[in-house]
């Protein structure tokens, strides 16, 4: 069973991906595709305080290109408003999307470091509260540390608990 941490897990991953490769065709071409390989992916969020969360992915061409798609019709259907703006190795985004009854209002800054590594920013506010919580706000850093590991899949994501969850199988369903 797939708890609510991995869910997070898979929708932020999930964005971040969409976000890499752009929602929009025209941004496309300004931001890097990710390496690929094995990337190690840190998320923090004030909630937690000092708690970081470490997972892994395997990542090719074809998660991405998957991730973003799937993620441009989550986006679609959950969202009104999902502005993207990029300057140089810079990604911003402000959106405002349903989750059931909550309406989620997100503003994030990505930055690149090449292909190999970003780090994100992020906020976001839920009214009314979502699972109890009325703001977060967190932090992702990704890094690309090499080939994919001997049996790995693409879309292989090694959660902090030693889970292994295929995105593209989970895509999907």
């Amino acid at each position: 069973m797939i708890d609510c941490r991995v869910s997070a897990l898979v929708v932020s991953i999930a964005g971040l991906c969409a976000a890499g490769g752009a929602a929009f065709d025209s941004l496309a071409a300004d931001l890097p595709v990710l390496k690929s390989g094995l990337w190690e992916v840190v998320r923090a969020s004030a909630q937690q305080g000092d708690q970081k969360h470490l997972t892994t992915m395997c990542l090719d061409d074809s998660v991405q290109a998957e991730m973003r798609e799937f993620s441009m019709g989550v986006a679609k259907e959950m969202c009104t408003q999902n502005d993207r703006h990029v300057e140089g190795n810079r990604m911003t985004v402000k959106a405002t999307c349903k989750l059931g009854p909550t309406t989620m209002k997100t503003e994030s800054v990505m930055v690149f470091n090449g292909n190999t590594a970003y780090h994100t920013d992020s906020s976001e506010r839920y009214d009314p509260p979502f699972m109890n919580m009325s703001e977060t706000k967190s932090t992702i850093d990704g890094k690309w540390t090499g080939p994919c590991k001997p049996g790995q899949q693409p879309g292989d994501i090694v959660t902090e608990t030693g889970q292994t969850i295929n995105m593209k199988a989970m895509m999907k369903k």
